[in-house]
């Protein structure tokens, strides 16, 4: 298990896997599908598919973000959330 995915909350792993994420991009630069990897599993440790509650589509939504967030990632605004 990666670890990112080494908690409890879905707002721990983001902010882990952003962190993972700058670093990598600082390092080696952007490429294609960035961050789709981290989005993916978060969503398979965090989201369960048959439960539609408040706090599961905030969560939802925290991932729908993250994957947004991942998307739009530019290297000159690595130290912005």
């Amino acid at each position: 298990m990666k670890t990112y995915l080494k908690c409890k909350k879905a707002n721990t792993a983001i902010d882990r896997a952003k962190q993972k994420l700058i670093k990598v991009a600082s390092k080696s630069g952007l490429y294609e599908n960035f961050g789709q990897t981290e989005v993916r599993e978060i969503k398979d440790v965090f989201i369960d598919t048959c439960d539609y509650s408040d706090s599961m589509n905030k969560t939802r939504d925290l991932i729908n973000n993250f994957d947004d967030w991942c998307s739009s990632y530019c290297i000159s605004n690595k130290f912005i959330n």
